[in-house]
Formats: C-alpha cells, structure tokens, sequence
C-alpha cells in the first residue's frame, strides 16, 4: 500500500469518531463505536493499530458540546457560562483533537522505518 493511503485511513477513523462525539456527546459510545467499525480495515490495510487507535482517540477528544456530560462538569466546577465554556473547553480539545491527528499522519508515514508501530 501506498504511503500516502495511510493517512487518509487515520483520518477516517478520526472523523468517524468526531461525529459521533458530536451526534451521542459520550466519548465512550464514540470510541468503541469507531473502534468496530474501523478496525477490520485498518487490519487489512496494513496500518500500524497503534497510530490508528491514537488517530481514533484523538477524534473522541474534540468538541465537547452541550449534549455531552463532560461539558456541563467543567462548565459548572470553574462557573462559566456556556458561550465560555465552548470557547475554552470544546475548541481548545478540537485543537488538540486536530493537532494529535496531524502528528498520527507524519508518524504514519515513516511506519515502516520506526520501531512498534507494526
């Protein structure tokens, strides 16, 4: 397979995962959910488990929106209103969603050459 397939699987598995976030606001139903469906292509690919299941839980950490129970205990415990806490809360876990996803795709094209990641 091609080095640049790879990461388009990551990224997959990482919008899988997003949207179900969104849709369910639990990142346990969004993450074992995505891990089922991903996981018979990312075996047959021949993508490293490991970069998918990061590329995987990097998608369950973004957007934390107010359907989500997450949201209302960090919105409650630092007494911030929910315009704020989407700013600093959701937003700020999208980055670091996107930034995770964008490292899993410069690792995964060195798969071959780094050790334990097949």
């Amino acid at each position: 397979m091609s080095a640049a397939v790879k990461p388009v699987k990551c990224v997959a598995g990482n919008f899988i995962a997003q949207v179900l976030r969104i849709a369910t606001g639990s990142t346990t139903v969004a993450l074992t959910t995505t891990a089922a469906i991903v996981s018979g292509a990312a075996a047959a690919s021949g993508i490293s488990p490991i970069l998918c299941a990061i590329a995987v839980c990097a998608g369950g950490i973004g957007l934390s929106l107010p359907n989500d129970s997450g949201f209302w205990a960090v919105s409650r415990f630092f007494h911030l209103n929910e315009v704020d806490t989407i700013r600093g809360w959701s937003l700020g876990g999208f980055v670091s969603g996107v930034s995770i996803l964008i490292f899993v795709c410069i690792l995964s094209l060195f798969q071959g050459y780094l050790p334990g990641l097949l």
